[in-house]
C-alpha cells in the first residue's frame, strides 16, 4: 500500500513539471524589442531536457533559475552556461599574417620566426600535391598564415609566383591543399605619339600616356638596325604603338608586347609587326615580310654626340692636312662597352701608332667592320675568332692618334668604304612564297586595326583600349 508522503511527492513533483514547462513556453514565445534578440534567444537555448530523466528525477534536482536579458548578454549568470563554454572552442581567426624570405633562411626556421610547430610544417609537407617541392624556397617569396586564438595554425598559403599558390586549410589533426592558379588576361592598348621639340621618343611616349618605359625602350632595339636613336629622332618624328597590357584576376600588371608599330622619321615610314609561324620563329617584321633584325647594328656602341661624321675630303685635326675620314667617331667616355655590328670572324686584332687598339672583323665575303682607338681589346679578340653580333669586343679609348676618347668605326662592302650611318643593311633570312603570304594576311590585319584605331584617337585624343 503506497505511502501517504510518497503520494504528496509524486503530486509535488508532478506540479512542478507543469509548471516548470508553463514557464519555459512562456519565457521562449515573449516577445522582445532589443536589438540583440538573436543573442538572447541562443542563450536560452542552451537549457537542455534530457528525455532520459524522470519526473521525479527532474524535481529532486532544485530549482531552476531563469535570468534576465542583460544578464544573459554579459554572460554573468550562473544559472545558464553560455554557448562558448559548453562547445569545443575553437576560437576567433586573425586575419591573414604576411611573412617574406630573407636570404638564408629555411622552412624550418621561417616556422619558429612565426610561433609555428614543427608537427605543422611536417603536416604541410605531406600534404603536398606532387610534383611540389615544398621545401624550396626563393628569396623575397611570400607566403601568408592565419593562427587562431589558441595559437593553432589553421591556414597557410605559399605563393610560388605571381600566378600560382599553394593553398592549406586544417582539418582536424591533418591539412588539405589546394593549386590556386590567377587568371591571366590581356587587352590591346593603342596609343599615338607626337616628339616635340627638346623630348625623346620615350619621354614623348610616356607623356602621352603609356604606362610603363621598359615598354618604350623597346622601340629603339626594334628599329637599331635603321634609326641611331641618339641622333636621329627630331621635333616632328611620330610613333604608333599597338601592344598587350597584362592583367592578373582582372588587375592591371604590366605591358606585354609591342603587336605592332609605326614609326615617322624624317619622312621615312617603318611598319613593323610581330609574328610568329610554324616554319616561322616569333621575331618582328617589316611590312614586306623582311626580318626587322638585320645582319648588321647601325652603331656599335651608346655614344654622347658624333664627334666627327664620315668625310673623304676631311682636314685632319692633328696632320692638318686633307684626309679622308672612312668612318664615324662616336664620343662617348673611357671604358665604355663597344659592341660587333654583326656576327663574323676576326681577321685582326692588335695595335699600331696611329690605330691604336683596334679590332677588324670579316663578315663573310662582302662586308668588313673596323673598331679603332680602344682602350682595351677583349680578351677574346684573337685572329681566327667567332663573333656574333652584338658581342663585347673592347671598350672606349684614345689611343694611337686621338685628340679625346672615343671610337672610330668604318663599314666596308667589297673593300670600299661606305658611310655606316646611311649604308643600306642586308637583312635576314627570308621567308618562302607560302610563308610571305600568311604573313601579309597577319600583317595587313594589324595595320588596318592601328589605323581604324588611330581616327578614333585624333578624334577624342585619348589612348584607345581594344578590349
Amino acid at each position: 500500500m503506497r505511502s501517504p508522503l510518497r503520494s504528496k511527492h509524486f503530486i509535488v513533483a508532478g506540479t512542478l513539471f507543469v509548471a516548470v514547462t508553463f514557464l519555459l513556453i512562456f519565457f521562449s514565445e515573449k516577445p522582445t524589442a532589443t536589438d540583440s534578440s538573436d543573442d538572447i534567444t541562443d542563450s536560452t537555448n542552451n537549457l537542455v531536457i534530457d528525455p532520459a530523466i524522470s519526473e521525479s528525477e527532474l524535481a529532486l534536482q532544485g530549482p531552476i533559475n531563469f535570468v534576465s536579458e542583460e544578464t544573459i548578454v554579459d554572460g554573468s549568470s550562473t544559472g545558464i552556461v553560455p554557448n562558448e563554454q559548453i562547445l569545443t572552442r575553437t576560437g576567433k581567426s586573425d586575419e591573414l599574417q604576411q611573412i617574406t624570405v630573407q636570404k638564408g633562411d629555411t622552412l624550418s626556421e621561417i616556422f619558429d620566426k612565426i610561433g609555428l610547430s614543427q608537427l605543422d610544417l611536417l603536416a604541410i609537407e605531406k600534404a603536398c600535391p606532387d610534383g611540389w617541392d615544398f621545401k624550396r624556397i626563393d628569396v623575397d617569396q611570400e607566403m601568408e598564415y592565419q593562427k587562431n586564438d589558441d595559437g593553432e595554425l589553421t591556414q597557410f598559403k605559399y605563393h610560388r609566383d605571381k600566378l600560382t599558390s599553394l593553398e592549406f586549410a586544417r582539418e582536424n589533426d591533418n591539412f588539405i591543399s589546394e593549386i590556386i592558379r590567377k587568371e591571366v588576361s590581356y587587352k590591346e592598348t593603342f596609343q599615338a605619339v607626337e616628339i616635340a621639340k627638346n623630348e625623346g621618343a620615350i619621354s614623348a611616349g610616356l607623356d602621352a600616356g603609356v604606362k610603363k618605359e621598359k615598354t618604350l625602350w623597346r622601340i629603339p632595339k626594334l628599329l637599331q638596325w635603321d634609326i641611331d636613336f641618339y641622333q636621329d629622332i627630331h621635333p616632328g618624328d611620330s610613333y604608333q604603338i599597338l601592344y598587350h597590357e597584362n592583367y592578373i584576376d582582372g588587375i592591371y600588371d604590366t605591358d606585354g608586347e609591342i603587336i605592332g608599330l609605326i614609326f615617322e622619321n624624317r619622312g621615312r615610314t617603318y611598319e613593323i609587326v610581330r609574328y610568329e609561324a610554324d616554319e616561322v620563329p616569333a621575331g618582328y617584321f617589316e611590312r614586306n615580310g623582311d626580318s626587322t633584325k638585320k645582319r648588321f647594328l647601325r652603331t656599335p656602341v651608346e655614344f654622347t654626340r658624333v664627334s666627327s661624321e664620315f668625310n673623304p675630303k676631311r682636314l685632319h685635326p692633328i696632320h692638318k692636312i686633307v684626309m679622308p675620314h672612312n668612318g664615324i667617331d662616336y664620343a662617348a667616355p673611357t671604358g665604355t662597352p663597344v659592341y660587333a655590328t654583326g656576327a663574323g670572324t676576326v681577321s685582326r686584332a692588335g695595335r699600331t701608332k696611329a690605330n691604336g687598339n683596334y679590332v677588324v672583323i670579316r663578315h663573310g665575303p662582302i662586308y668588313t667592320t673596323k673598331y679603332l682607338h680602344l682602350h682595351r681589346i677583349d680578351p677574346a679578340m684573337k685572329p681566327g675568332a667567332k663573333v656574333r653580333q652584338g658581342q663585347r669586343i673592347g671598350s672606349v679609348g684614345m689611343t694611337g692618334y686621338a685628340t679625346g676618347p672615343h671610337l672610330h668605326y668604318e663599314f666596308l662592302v667589297n673593300g670600299v668604304h661606305k658611310n655606316p650611318r646611311t649604308v643600306e643593311l642586308p637583312g635576314g633570312e627570308p621567308m618562302t612564297e607560302e610563308q610571305l603570304k600568311q604573313f601579309r594576311s597577319h600583317a595587313d590585319d594589324i595595320f588596318v586595326r592601328m589605323n581604324s584605331m588611330y581616327e578614333k584617337h585624333r578624334e577624342s585624343e585619348e589612348p584607345v583600349a581594344n578590349n
